[in-house]
């Protein structure tokens, strides 16, 4: 069963393209809708996972061809009757168009019919944290941790809001049983180094980045846990190569800035300093936990001075 629990003609094509890509193998997804027997594939989960394979292969135009495809899609069969499905899959192309607004309104309509609807709960409290709805975010979350599910993908929600609230054990108990699933979760592997960072355990943490950067390495947040144990390590130019490689892929987070930052001030590269804690507030005024940039800004121009 795939996550969306769907069932369509071309079901049998869709669990063929889901194996390939558990496996990492992007290309051979491909080919393999690329050779259906279909002559035009029609159907959006399809197209929305040839558009997950470039996205993975590193081609970015051609994913979010396949999302406004897999989208229209969706609006012709929902001009013919509302499904919680295809809601779903319409809301996760617009999320991943970073539409956010447009994908929030797709999960509401989901969550109307269906208030314990995991897929549409999991979506929206991504879609709500990119928009700094950091409460709303929190509250999705928490509904989504009371509801039962042996689907991995929903356990992987529920372990962000129990590190959230510090329930690390919680945490490590649905991460266990992910990790001891047949299929390999990079983001299992991410979670739990984000757990033995908290937990100061920064051995078994780089161990569990490695394996997950090892899975997937164009993940951002992956490479800035990474960076982050390198930092507790006080390897500060190592981890400067992390935060620069995660910037890359994800420009508009404001933690990855500011730890950029810290370490260029560790460095004594001042100037560099000043001006990553000023992306990172310009993103995010509290950046950091500071309550006051400018007194923050100001002592650190005043470094270069001594």
């Amino acid at each position: 069963m795939n996550f969306y629990e769907y069932y369509t003609e071309e079901v049998g094509l869709i669990d063929e393209v889901m194996n390939f890509m558990s496996k990492r193998k992007y290309k051979k997804a491909l080919e393999c809708i690329n050779n259906s027997s279909s002559d035009e594939i029609n159907d959006p989960l399809v197209i929305m996972s040839k558009g997950q394979c470039y996205l993975r292969l590193g081609d970015r135009r051609n994913a979010n061809r396949c999302y406004k495809k897999a989208i229209a899609v969706c609006d012709e069969k929902l001009s013919e009757t509302k499904d919680t499905i295809t809601l779903n899959i319409k809301g996760n192309c617009n999320l991943l168009l970073k539409n956010y607004i447009e994908a929030i309104e797709c999960y509401n309509e989901v969550l109307d019919t269906d208030e314990k609807n995991s897929l549409a709960l999991s979506f929206k409290s991504v879609a709500l944290i990119r928009l700094d709805e950091t409460d709303a975010a929190f509250d999705c979350l928490k509904k989504l941790s009371e509801i039962d599910s042996d689907n991995n993908d929903v356990k992987l929600f529920k372990v962000q809001y129990f590190n959230s609230i510090g329930k690390y054990e919680k945490s490590l108990k649905l991460l266990r049983e992910v990790i001891e699933s047949p299929y390999d979760y990079p983001q299992a592997y991410m979670l739990r180094a984000d757990v033995f960072v908290e937990l100061g355990k920064f051995d078994d943490a780089m161990i569990d980045i490695n394996k997950s950067l090892e899975l997937n390495s164009t993940n951002s947040y992956s490479l800035y846990v990474k960076a982050k144990i390198l930092m507790h390590k006080y390897h500060f130019e190592d981890a400067l190569m992390y935060l620069v490689k995660a910037i890359s892929i994800d420009s508009d987070v404001d933690s990855y800035y500011f730890d950029k930052g810290s370490c260029h001030l560790n460095l004594c590269q001042y100037d560099d300093a000043f001006k990553s804690y000023a992306k990172a507030f310009r993103l995010n005024p509290h950046s950091g936990g500071i309550a006051n940039r400018n007194i923050f800004l100001d002592f650190i121009h005043d470094l270069k001075k001594y």
